[in-house]
C-alpha cells in the first residue's frame, strides 16, 4: 500500500472536481429490451456441459468463475454459476446480466475473447470466448482470469449502485454530509448512528443480521498496509467497544489485502479481511475504502463490515462495498 496513497494524491487532485457528475449512473434508452431478470451475482456458462466437465479446458473456465472471494471466514464462490447446451439457450435465459458464451472448435483459427453489452437485455454483459484446441482455450482464460472476474464484478456493483441511488437511508446520507462534507448512499435498513471525534457509526437494527457502515478521518500519509491496520484498530478500540472494558473491535491482520480499485476517473485503495472483537465470540468480514481527500488533506475511510452468523456473506458484504463506492465529495 505504500506507494498507493502517494498515487492516490496525484491522481485525486486532478479528478476531485470532476466526481460529483462523474459518481452518477448515465441514462440510455434500450428501446423494447427487457431489464436484466436474474438475481445479483448469478452468471451463465452456455456451452456443452460434457465438454465443461470433463475437459481441461472446460474445469479451467469453471474454476476461474468460481474463484473464492477473498476476506470471507468461510469459502464463497464470486458468483452462482448456471451451466447450460447451447441448445437450451432461449428467451428465458437470455435476462441473465451475466453470460459467457465458450466454445472449442477446429472451425476456430486462434483463440479469441470479445465482449458485448445489452444484446438481450439490460444491463447485461455477455463474454464469448472460442478457441481450436483445449490447450489454447485455457492459456486465453488463465491469462485472462483477472479481467474476466473484474469485468463481471463491476456489472454487479454497477448494478447495485444504481438501485442505492433510489433507495438509501436517509439518517446516513446526513450524517456523512454534516460530519464529513461528503454523501453517501448505504442500504436503507442501516438506520442507527453513533458519532465520535472524525468518527461515526451506523448500523441495521431490523434483521437478524447487521450491516455496518463507518467513516472517519485520517491524517494524510503515506501509509503501508500494516500502518493503516494499526490506525484502524486504534480507531475501533475508541468508537467500538464491546460490553467489557477488555472487548473492542480489532482486525485479524493475518487475513487483511489490499488493491487499487478504479471507479470511474477516480481510483480508491480498498483493504478487506476479517474483524473480531477482542476476548469474545464475534467477528466477520470487512471492507475499507480508502479516498485520498487532497483538499481537506485527509485520508477519509468509508468501511462496511458485517455480524451475520449462519447467513452466506458475500452478498452483504458485496451490498456494502457497492455501498462505499457511492461516496461523493461535494
Amino acid at each position: 500500500m505504500k506507494n498507493y496513497i502517494r498515487l492516490l494524491l496525484v491522481f485525486v487532485s486532478t479528478s476531485l472536481l470532476f466526481v460529483s457528475c462523474e459518481n452518477k449512473e448515465g441514462k440510455k434508452s434500450y428501446g423494447s429490451r427487457s431489464t436484466v431478470q436474474s438475481a445479483p451475482y448469478e452468471l451463465l456458462v452456455v456451452a456443452n456441459r460434457t465438454w465443461l466437465d470433463n475437459t481441461s479446458a472446460g474445469v479451467c473456465l469453471m474454476d476461474v468463475v468460481k474463484t473464492p472471494i477473498e476476506g470471507l471466514p468461510q469459502e464463497e464462490p464470486n458468483f452462482r454459476v448456471t451451466t447450460l447446451n447451447p441448445s437450451g439457450f432461449n428467451n428465458t435465459f437470455k435476462v441473465y446480466g451475466n453470460i459467457i458464451f465458450a466454445e472449442v472448435s477446429p472451425k476456430y483459427k486462434k483463440a479469441e475473447m470479445s465482449v458485448s453489452r445489452d444484446e438481450y437485455c439490460h444491463p447485461q454483459v455477455i463474454l464469448k470466448i472460442s478457441a481450436p484446441d483445449d490447450a489454447s482455450f485455457v492459456s486465453i482464460v488463465k491469462s485472462n482470469s483477472e479481467m474476466i472476474l473484474d469485468m463481471f464484478n463491476k456489472q454487479e456493483f454497477s448494478r447495485e449502485r444504481t438501485y442505492l441511488n433510489s433507495k438509501y437511508s436517509g439518517k446516513v446520507f446526513d450524517q456523512a454530509k454534516k460530519q464529513f462534507g461528503v454523501t453517501i448512499n448505504v442500504p436503507q435498513d442501516v438506520d442507527e448512528i453513533k458519532q465520535g471525534k472524525d468518527f461515526f457509526w451506523s448500523s441495521s437494527s431490523k434483521q437478524l443480521f447487521r450491516l455496518n457502515v463507518c467513516m472517519y478521518a485520517l491524517p494524510m500519509s503515506d501509509l503501508s498496509l500494516e500502518e493503516f491496520v494499526a490506525l484502524r484498530d486504534s480507531v475501533m478500540k475508541i468508537n467500538i467497544p464491546g460490553e467489557r472494558e477488555d472487548q473492542w473491535m480489532e482486525t485479524d491482520s493475518r487475513t487483511v489485502t489490499n488493491k487499487i480499485v478504479n471507479l470511474d476517473k477516480r481510483s480508491v485503495v480498498s483493504v478487506r479481511g476479517l474483524w473480531d472483537m477482542k476476548n469474545d465470540a464475534f467477528g466477520g468480514p470487512f471492507v475499507s475504502y480508502l479516498y485520498a481527500d487532497t483538499l481537506k488533506n485527509r485520508i477519509l475511510v468509508a468501511e462496511g463490515f458485517v455480524m451475520a452468523p449462519e447467513e452466506k456473506k458475500r452478498p452483504l458484504v458485496r451490498q456494502l462495498e457497492a455501498a462505499l463506492q457511492t461516496v461523493t465529495f461535494e
